[in-house]
């Protein structure tokens, strides 16, 4: 982490993702923070490079933590989300 991504919740932060985008023209000003209890921890700022961090922190919980209470978590959010697009809107 380089340390100038969201300050969510400083001091002590704890795990999971943390975005910011301060105003929806301002793309510029977009960052994102991501800490897993494995150890694995990124920042990004700049809209494309927080849309990337986001996806880059899903796969990891999904596919790569070593933790496995993690990887279960994550695989019940994906799971709803992909029932949720998959439902017919009334």
């Amino acid at each position: 982490m380089n340390g100038i991504g969201p300050t969510i919740g400083n001091p002590h932060p704890g795990y999971g993702l943390r975005v910011r985008l301060d105003h929806a023209k301002a793309k510029s000003l977009a960052a994102a923070d991501f800490t897993c209890p494995c150890g694995l921890a990124e920042d990004a700022v700049g809209y494309v490079e927080t849309e990337l961090l986001v996806v880059r922190a899903q796969r990891h919980r999904r596919d790569d933590c070593p933790i496995p209470e993690v990887r279960d978590q994550a695989a019940r959010q994906y799971a709803a989300l992909q029932h949720s697009l998959t439902k017919t809107r009334k």
